[in-house]
């Protein structure tokens, strides 16, 4: 078995930060390629990544928040009430986290029923995704930072990634670099503590 494969499962971990940089397209559908394996054709995959750059993190940070469009930021405001301050202040934290690294994968549960697998063993598939991409990331040389999807808004999602009515996002991959500082210590090799193993 590759040493390089089993060091990338044993060091793979979410970065204390990310700067904007991105993959190229051509990078990022490789990396996805890989996540996905054979698995892609025969038997097929209950789960799909649906991506979103910096350039539509507002649009996100909006269908996230449940408004049905991006606020304009730079207009001055009219006198705004106690429930639209708290939305303009949900949006602007849902902005932050929107625009988090270079691009956002969205890890959505996608079930078939052709794939002849219980919805269950399907869902657990998918959540099984994550640390495959996580991986796939880190050893192509990419920091990343998992994001679960509470608080989200349903309505706003399902319309803002077209979403069939059996799929739902699980979470979001943000992918960037680390930051300088970080980059070394990100990279560096540490002791896997490894799983509880019993012998029987």
């Amino acid at each position: 078995m590759s040493r390089t494969f089993l060091r990338i499962l044993a060091q793979r971990r979410s970065a204390p930060a990310l700067t904007p940089d991105a993959p190229a397209r051509e990078e990022l559908e490789a990396v996805l390629r890989a996540a996905a394996g054979t698995a892609a054709a025969d038997p097929g995959l209950s789960w799909r990544v649906a991506v979103t750059t910096r350039r539509s993190a507002p649009e996100l940070a909006a269908a996230v928040t449940g408004m049905r469009r991006v606020p304009n930021m730079t207009a001055p405001f009219p006198r705004l009430k106690g429930k639209q301050l708290r939305l303009l202040a949900t949006f602007r934290g849902s902005l932050k986290w929107a625009s988090t690294g270079g691009l956002g994968c969205a890890v959505v549960f996608s079930p078939d029923d052709a794939l002849d697998v219980p919805r269950k063993e399907q869902l657990a598939a998918a959540h099984g995704a994550r640390p495959l991409l996580e991986a796939a990331f880190w050893g192509a040389g990419w920091a990343t930072v998992w994001a679960r999807r509470d608080g989200a808004d349903e309505a706003g999602l399902r319309m803002f990634y077209g979403l069939a009515p059996e799929e739902k996002v699980l979470g979001w991959l943000f992918v960037g670099r680390p930051p300088r500082g970080a980059a070394a210590e990100h990279a560096a090799t540490r002791p896997a503590p490894g799983p509880r193993i019993s012998y029987h």
